[in-house]
């Protein structure tokens, strides 16, 4: 009997340290990544090719004066490019998604120019956390990047007088854009700012739908995905359930740009989020038929671009109050 009861003790701290690491190792596929600096990209022919940036290093190779920023978001030191416009107190935000950094949306700056943005906007381009000279952080699915932006509204209204922003994100940045104007809406408006609009390229559509997606890819058990998410939603702030499109957006107007062909924030997941919002007339949907991932505008530039100055010219989705 002795015998009996050594081995299922032996067998259940075999099963729980196995259920442990199993945990560990998938909340970290979640959770971390490599950071990507800015020589990174500079060094990789491959990278500049993928950003549409080629032999462009910073604003100035689009024509843009710019001033490179220095900041906190709370404990974590934060950079980016400020293009500044000392005549408006609106700004353009552009934030970059997972494993890459400011240079990723560097080729942004042509659709600004081209819809001649800078003339109406101070345009500022951030390294969100654990991207370009960024500190090295947990980004949590977006969570943390919508801190940032948050802090980036609050640096650009106390340093240099911003009140109004358009917020503009790709992938894991639209999911924080969409994060930061709605979950931090109360310190935003206690602030003095205003978020007026969001763009929104390719976001994270549903993040606890992606965990359990990338769980299922990985064959993960579904008791493992369980502990994970929860543990997830403890470092979020209970806010999982939240974070998903049908509730971030509605209030705001908000332009959605997705492609069919996008294997990593998928049309059908995104699709299923603005069913439950599309009553809404402030959210507009763009569907582009072949792009992969946040290579939308590099593929469809001029429909893109019409797509983007429309939804800034239209005044008639005003902000709604639910």
């Amino acid at each position: 009997m002795g015998i009996v009861i050594a081995i299922n003790i032996i067998f259940m701290i075999f099963f729980f340290a196995i259920a442990y690491l199993a945990v560990k190792y998938f909340l970290n596929q979640i959770e971390k990544y490599q950071r990507i600096t800015l020589e990174d990209i500079y060094n990789s022919k491959k990278d500049r090719q993928k950003y549409n940036i080629e032999d462009k290093i910073n604003p100035l190779d689009y024509g843009f004066n710019y001033k490179e920023i220095e900041y906190n978001s709370k404990k974590i030191k934060l950079f980016g490019w400020l293009i500044e416009n000392e005549n408006t107190d609106k700004a353009l935000i552009i934030s970059h998604g997972r494993g890459t950094n400011r240079l990723a949306v560097l080729q942004c700056l042509e659709l600004v120019k081209d819809l001649n943005l800078d003339k109406e906007y101070s345009v500022f381009l951030p390294d969100l956390r654990n991207s370009g000279r960024a500190d090295e952080a947990k980004t949590f699915m977006g969570y943390g990047f919508g801190q940032d932006i948050l802090h980036t509204m609050e640096m650009l209204k106390e340093r240099y007088g911003k009140k109004e922003f358009i917020l503009y994100g790709f992938s894991q940045g639209g999911m924080g854009s969409a994060i930061a104007a709605k979950l931090f809406s109360d310190k935003i408006r206690k602030g003095g700012m205003k978020v007026t609009k969001l763009i929104l390229d390719s976001p994270i559509s549903n993040s606890r739908k992606r965990i359990k997606e990338d769980a299922r890819k990985r064959k993960v058990p579904k008791f493992i995905t369980s502990v994970v998410s929860r543990i997830f939603d403890l470092r979020v702030h209970k806010h999982l359930h939240k974070m998903r499109l049908s509730y971030l957006l509605r209030r705001i107007p908000t332009l959605l740009l997705q492609s069919k062909q996008d294997k990593a924030t998928t049309y059908g997941m995104l699709m299923e989020e603005y069913n439950e919002i599309a009553q809404y007339k402030n959210v507009t949907l763009k569907v582009f038929e072949n792009s992969g991932h946040v290579r939308i505008y590099g593929d469809n530039k001029a429909e893109y671009t019409e797509e983007v100055r429309k939804f800034l010219e239209n005044d008639d989705n005003e902000e709604q109050t639910k």
